[in-house]
């Protein structure tokens, strides 16, 4: 990679041309222009997604269980959609030790619901929270939450934060609930046409929401 930058003949410095050899080193990782692990690992799970014959699609994820937090992602909300909740709780509780914030949407439903575990709210508000600023689909989650004041004090500001960055990742129902607000004065605001055009705006777009994508089996 190195060579495609640094011409071998250029005269740099008053050297004479090839007169200088630049020795055979191994790029630091943290140089390399390549894609990141987790990047990789997304590819990898894709491609299992794209199997139609699901048990297919089920052994192709199972291959790559144990190095993948995507596979072990999608696992686990294949067992919620199955109701095997113990197995959906091992699988998510698998993905978040590997860093996978993505994970911590699901799992926090479980808690909400009680579903396989105990019932946390608690637990399911520090599961969104965590993850908020990452996975647009928490963010809108923990929104209602901010909103409605459930198992915190109401703060419309930060719910109407967490609904704009949503928003701002094309999901549609966070863009929906801001038109709402915006035009409705939902929660006490004031109204305010000209962002809820933007957003009315940004809906007849038209642009494919994909967020709940990566959680598909």
């Amino acid at each position: 990679m190195l060579k495609k930058f640094i011409l071998p003949c250029l005269s740099i410095f008053l050297f004479s041309a090839c007169s200088l050899k630049m020795p055979e080193v191994k790029m630091p990782e943290f140089l390399s222009f390549g894609k990141d692990k987790n990047t990789i690992a997304l590819e990898k799970a894709n491609i299992c997604q794209e199997i139609e014959d699901m048990d297919n699609k089920l052994f192709c994820y199972k291959k790559i269980l144990n190095e993948n937090s995507y596979a072990q992602l999608r696992m686990g909300t294949y067992s919620v959609e199955k109701k095997d909740y113990k197995k959906a709780v091992e699988y998510l509780n698998q993905a978040i030790d590997n860093k996978n914030a993505y994970a911590n949407l699901a799992l926090a439903f479980l808690y909400y619901k009680g579903d396989g575990v105990e019932k946390d709210i608690d637990k399911a508000f520090k599961l969104l929270s965590d993850s908020s600023n990452i996975d647009p689909t928490a963010a809108y989650q923990l929104s209602r939450f901010y909103l409605q004041g459930i198992n915190t004090k109401v703060d419309i500001n930060k719910g109407i934060d967490l609904l704009e960055f949503a928003a701002s990742k094309n999901m549609l129902p966070a863009q929906k609930m801001l038109v709402r607000i915006y035009s409705e004065g939902m929660f006490l605001q004031e109204k305010n046409p000209k962002k809820a055009k933007q957003w009315e705006d940004e809906i007849k777009k038209d642009i494919k929401d994909t967020n709940f994508d990566i959680y598909k089996i």
